[in-house]
């Protein structure tokens, strides 16, 4: 009679080894490999070892499961760090660069990433999420951008600058001849010499000009070096939206 009656203990046990056995014997159908066995597995050293890595299992599976993921994530970090670069000049202060610098270009770079990759819940949030991203991409395309319209709009103002003088030049020095031709005809000599030094002077300013000039500072130059500009604020905005974009095929917060 004591061997009809076998206790809730039992039963349990026997039930779990019996699950046991079916699953192990499924995994070594679905692999096709009947040496496998999950026991070995199971046991509780193993089970401790895939705990602990745990947290180095995610990130794997995060960034590096995959050739793609890894080189999502390469190109996120060089976009990054250019765009992290080209800030710092914006940031530093009287042109100083400081541990205070990085971290403010630093700092703005992030927050564009998680909004990038925020998933927002409700029309509310989504409204609020989006007036974030529109700002944060404002701030980002004026940081990056600015160093590079400012020194093309100094180029082009230096160029033009030099073409005014060229012009002023060439004003003063015709006039400086006219007036020694009508000293000459008076045979005032000494008047003669002096405006003609005057003159010489002034041919001497122009010739600099003029070499400078024609080592670029000169409007065809002024509108390539304008159109470069313009270039080059066109690319960073192109860094900005493909940050993004893959921000969001890596990234959900």
């Amino acid at each position: 009679m004591k061997n009809n009656f076998i206790s809730n203990e039992d039963v349990q046990k026997e039930e779990e080894l019996s699950f046991l056995d079916n699953l192990n014997r499924l995994i070594q159908l679905i692999l096709n490999d009947n040496t496998l066995s999950i026991y070995t597995v199971l046991d509780k050293a193993s089970l401790e070892d895939w705990k602990k890595s745990k947290l180095s299992r995610k990130l794997k599976g995060m960034f590096f499961s995959s050739i793609g993921k890894s080189l999502y994530f390469l190109l996120l970090i060089v976009i990054t760090g250019f765009l992290v670069s080209e800030a710092i000049t914006f940031y530093a202060d009287n042109g100083i660069i400081t541990t205070k610098t990085y971290i403010k270009a630093i700092l703005t770079e992030v927050c564009f990433i998680f909004l990038s990759g925020y998933r927002s819940i409700g029309k509310i949030q989504t409204g609020a999420v989006f007036l974030l991203r529109v700002s944060v991409f404002g701030l980002m395309l004026f940081v990056i951008t600015s160093e590079t319209f400012l020194q093309g709009t100094k180029t082009v103002e230096n160029t033009n600058s030099i073409a005014e003088q060229v012009k002023l030049l060439k004003e003063q020095i015709k006039a400086k001849e006219e007036i020694i031709e009508f000293y000459r005809n008076k045979n005032w000599g000494v008047r003669v010499i002096i405006l003609t030094k005057e003159k010489d002077e002034f041919v001497k300013q122009l010739m600099e000009l003029k070499r400078k000039q024609a080592d670029g500072a000169n409007t065809k130059v002024s509108k390539l070096i304008k159109y470069k500009s313009y270039g080059k604020m066109f690319f960073r905005v192109l860094l900005l939206f493909i940050s993004m974009l893959v921000t969001r095929r890596m990234f959900k917060f």
